[in-house]
């Protein structure tokens, strides 16, 4: 079996434009020369990897040979850089580094990492952002070389760190309270007390209305898909929600918000990435092992 790499890149190129015109478009071709060398990719690996699809999508064998393109890429580009002894990070030598990063995490301790890394080495960094239950199928796909997952299976090829867990705290504000929940957080209460949610696959917040509720209910619920206006939307008094406990500290000191029960919800979190021997994603590992030190409750 023989995979050129043009077969390769045109895959990738195909996959992330979304058809073969526009894929004939980013690489300068015509559409019939993409057609013949995803064609001559599928004879040479006696398989199809493309579905035909608008937009197109990789079959489960094209995301292995996604995979081996994406780590190809990264450790060519190491590579060149190393060579040139380019450390300028000019458009033309920065190394792309696709990763996944849930909302909660981005908005509150990983930014920091993005920005030291960029410091420290000539990347480009594309932050792909879902929640931290969805984010190990974009390493399964290949379209990232490492995510922050709340799953501590690990995917084959991929090295798995426990980062830590992300404590959510149930906040409101006081004047929220006193509206909605004057006797106290019952299950009546929170049957009627308007709610935040960040999208409807929020499992976090369902799960802590469950456990506080102690019983099937529907409350009114306002969808806000941004980890910091999610948690403006409480400050103004919205509703109430679990909002992680680093992003929170300052306004529960200030009194802007008060937390409706005592309890708190752990989601652990962990760093998962391709077994590569690649510096830049090794740098990456460390950088944002140590911030998830600083900022998440320790594994238990």
């Amino acid at each position: 079996m023989e995979i050129s790499q043009e077969g390769l890149q045109t895959l990738t190129a195909v996959l992330r434009e979304g058809t073969f015109d526009a894929a004939a478009a980013a690489l300068h071709i015509t559409p019939s020369a993409v057609s013949q060398r995803i064609k001559a990719l599928e004879t040479s690996v006696g398989r199809i990897v493309l579905r035909r699809t608008k937009p197109v999508t990789a079959t489960p064998d094209g995301e292995v040979l996604v995979r081996m393109a994406k780590q190809w890429e990264l450790l060519r580009d190491e590579a060149r850089t190393e060579l040139l002894g380019d450390s300028t990070g000019t458009d033309e030598s920065r190394i792309h580094l696709p990763i996944a990063v849930n909302a909660d995490s981005l908005a509150t301790w990983f930014l920091p990492v993005i920005a030291d890394m960029h410091r420290a080495y000539p990347v480009a960094i594309e932050v792909i952002r879902d929640d931290e239950s969805q984010n190990a199928r974009f390493l399964r796909s290949g379209e990232v070389l490492g995510a922050i997952t709340s799953d501590p299976l690990g995917i084959r090829g991929c090295t798995v760190r426990r980062l830590g867990s992300m404590r959510y705290l149930p906040v409101a504000t006081p004047e929220f309270v006193e509206r909605w929940m004057p006797d106290g957080p019952s299950a009546d209460a929170f049957a009627h007390a308007p709610m935040v949610l960040f999208d409807r696959n929020d499992y976090i917040q369902r799960n802590v209305l469950s456990e506080l509720a102690a019983q099937p209910v529907s409350p009114p619920i306002t969808y806000i898909p941004a980890s910091t206006e999610f948690y403006r939307a409480i400050e103004l008094g919205i509703g109430w929600g679990a909002v992680p406990q680093v992003q929170i500290a300052d306004s529960l000191t200030s009194g802007r918000v008060t937390r409706i029960v005592d309890h708190h919800v752990d989601v652990p979190l962990f760093w998962q990435y391709w077994k590569l021997s690649s510096p830049i994603l090794d740098a990456l590992t460390e950088l944002t092992v140590a911030a998830a030190e600083r900022n998440l409750v320790a594994p238990g």
